[in-house]
């Protein structure tokens, strides 16, 4: 008996934090989490898309990434160089995701399912393009931000942070039997 009273404590306590009358910061921090790392995202995308407007093909960055690296480091980076250099519209593709998970971020719509595949495809860039952020090489001072990224993804889904004034919160009450896409 004692248990149940614990458990009902519990959920009850969980399902009011934070407090109704806790501050703005504290009520919404989930959404600002969201939304600035979103914004982060979405600058990321404009970058991308500026290149391709100054006719930049960063398909070479790939290509020039193996550069200096162990041998198994290297052949990793040169298998994703040449399905880089084999896809003739690779600059639009990395553009066009970024993009894309930056808008689902931002508005919190499935937002489980896009930080799984922010954190893919973080972890791809991370390890082809950046070469692990260059941590085998000598002098490497840095680990590169990719692995941040990843965190912060991973960050996302276990607060949840799709579900407070995101779309994922509205389609779950309509639709519950989505939950895990949410």
């Amino acid at each position: 008996m004692p248990e149940e009273k614990m458990t009902s404590r519990v959920n009850r306590s969980s399902e009011l934090f934070p407090p109704e009358d806790a501050g703005l910061i504290r009520r919404n921090w989930r959404v600002g989490l969201r939304i600035i790392f979103g914004l982060f995202w979405g600058a990321d995308a404009y970058l991308k898309w500026s290149l391709i407007a100054q006719g930049i093909d960063y398909r070479d960055l790939v290509s020039s990434a193996a550069a200096g690296q162990p041998s198994i480091v290297a052949s990793w980076i040169k298998f994703w160089a040449d399905i880089t250099n084999s896809t003739p519209g690779f600059p639009y593709v990395i553009a066009v995701a970024e993009t894309v998970i930056a808008v689902l971020i931002i508005i919190g719509l499935f937002t489980k399912l896009t930080s799984i595949a922010g954190i893919v495809f973080s972890f791809l860039i991370w390890s082809t393009a950046e070469a692990f952020g260059g941590v085998f090489t000598q002098g490497a001072t840095d680990i590169g931000t990719a692995p941040l990224y990843m965190a912060m993804f991973a960050g996302l889904m276990v607060v949840r942070a799709g579900m407070q004034r995101g779309l994922d919160g509205r389609i779950l009450r309509r639709y519950p039997r989505f939950r895990f896409l949410l």
